[in-house]
């Protein structure tokens, strides 16, 4: 196993909206070890499979929250949030993970227009971590 080099390998986001993550920096996306080991096996087809399952499930889950922010509905809410923490977390997508686990945390009681910014956060890294994963070079 090689030990891993968020410097080069991962880019940073601020959180300073956050309450839970002020003044700190969050990995937007890095390779996890388990899927390293397919890229030092030769196996890098498998990593763009399991990357581009994230991607396509998750962009459906993002619109599920949205609609769930929209008729007011907490607990679909948090489970969508639930469930994209999880993936994310998984894929690598440390940055997107942590704004997941902060709306599904807030989801029961926090203003709707914080839950929005949030979610709103949430698809701008999403988009950004998508981009950033298929990059091969970013594998290293």
């Amino acid at each position: 196993m090689h030990a891993r080099e968020p410097d080069h390998m991962a880019l940073q986001i601020e959180h300073s909206n956050s309450p839970a993550a002020e003044n700190e920096t969050t990995a937007l996306w890095v390779l996890p070890e388990s899927l390293r080991e397919f890229v030092e096996t030769g196996d890098r087809e498998m990593v763009v499979e399991i990357l581009t399952l994230f991607q396509e499930d998750s962009a459906p889950r993002l619109r599920e929250l949205n609609d769930a922010l929209a008729s007011g509905d907490r607990e679909a809410v948090r489970k969508q949030a639930h469930t994209l923490k999880g993936a994310a977390l998984q894929t690598g997508a440390l940055a997107m993970s942590g704004l997941c686990r902060e709306i599904e945390r807030l989801a029961p009681s926090a203003p709707s227009s914080q839950l929005l910014d949030l979610a709103c956060r949430t698809w701008e890294c999403y988009e950004r971590t998508c981009q950033r994963m298929l990059q091969p070079g970013n594998w290293a």
